[in-house]
């Protein structure tokens, strides 16, 4: 396993365009920690044909996320802190990098709308500090799970409260406790378009 970078943030700030970090990847390693945290990225570059277990690209100026140029093999992905806005739909069989992924932070943005289908081994999932009114949630066995700071997310929603360990929902549109939907169901494949990830 290799990582891309030992540098802190703030070190990360400072060193390597993020041309000059992906010309010396190479597509056949295991890549423990890809960090292009900080670099003032405004489009994703396509990571597809690496393999990569974290990818770290929080922190800057990203307003889409195009999920076919991920990597291969992400178990642990971090946009937080971009600004990405409108819709996403995270569904593995239609993007394939998201088959082992395990974590997904896309805290402090500008979503609107989001859902998550069919991620087999997903456990921990941050959508806190964005403009969310509606997440969905198919057939996910989450661990945890943060919606607060959504202030138009109503405590109805589309997803199962009860499948999930725990739930951090502290500032959203009321203090009622969290109900399911009556019109939800597991496949949010005719939910959601997805923009923007084809």
């Amino acid at each position: 396993m290799l990582s891309c970078t030992g540098a802190t943030a703030q070190e990360n700030k400072n060193i390597k365009s993020v041309e000059e970090i992906i010309s010396k990847l190479n597509p056949l390693d295991t890549i423990n920690l890809l960090d292009l945290s900080y670099k003032n990225i405004i489009e994703l570059p396509d990571l597809s044909k690496f393999k990569v277990r974290k990818l770290d690209i929080s922190h800057n100026n990203l307003d889409t996320l195009i999920l076919k140029n991920l990597p291969k093999y992400l178990v642990n992905l971090d946009v937080s802190h971009n600004k990405l806005k409108k819709e996403y739909l995270f569904i593995s069989p239609k993007s394939g990098c998201l088959d082992y992924i395990k974590q997904i932070n896309l805290s402090n943005n500008e979503i609107e709308v989001i859902g998550f289908s069919f991620l087999r081994f997903i456990e921990r999932i941050n959508v806190s500090n964005n403009k969310l009114h509606t997440i969905g949630l198919s057939d996910e066995k989450l661990k945890y799970l943060d919606i607060s700071n959504n202030k138009k997310l109503s405590n109805i929603v589309n997803f199962f409260p009860t499948d999930i360990d725990t739930i951090i929902r502290d500032h959203i549109a009321n203090d009622a406790p969290l109900i399911t939907n009556p019109k939800h169901h597991r496949s949010l494949k005719n939910y959601f378009r997805t923009y923007p990830a084809e």
